[in-house]
């Protein structure tokens, strides 16, 4: 027990940031606290993914969407031409902070 115990409080400081990197909002990925925005965030991600059947960033590696979302916060991926102009607007809506 002493050894899971140890191993437990290695790995502590990770259980502030939680979620899947292609989604996390940038909020959450900078630790800056987070709610209704961070929620806001997951749904634009959600209407991509139905969108297009992979979410914003996907091309890139988990560690680098990360960065990424956290450093251009203004400059995410839209939807296909083939999508409404409403459903680009409103994704890119939930995707701009």
């Amino acid at each position: 027990q002493a050894g899971t115990k140890k191993e437990y409080q290695k790995l502590e400081p990770l259980k502030s940031v939680h979620g899947t990197p292609y989604w996390m909002a940038p909020e959450v990925i900078n630790e800056s606290g987070y709610g209704r925005k961070s929620d806001i965030w997951s749904i634009g991600c959600t209407v991509f993914e139905m969108a297009t059947g992979k979410p914003p960033l996907a091309t890139m590696n988990k560690l680098a969407a990360m960065f990424y979302i956290a450093v251009h916060k203004r400059l995410m991926p839209s939807l296909p031409k083939h999508c409404s102009d409403e459903a680009v607007d409103f994704v890119q809506l939930c995707l701009t902070r």
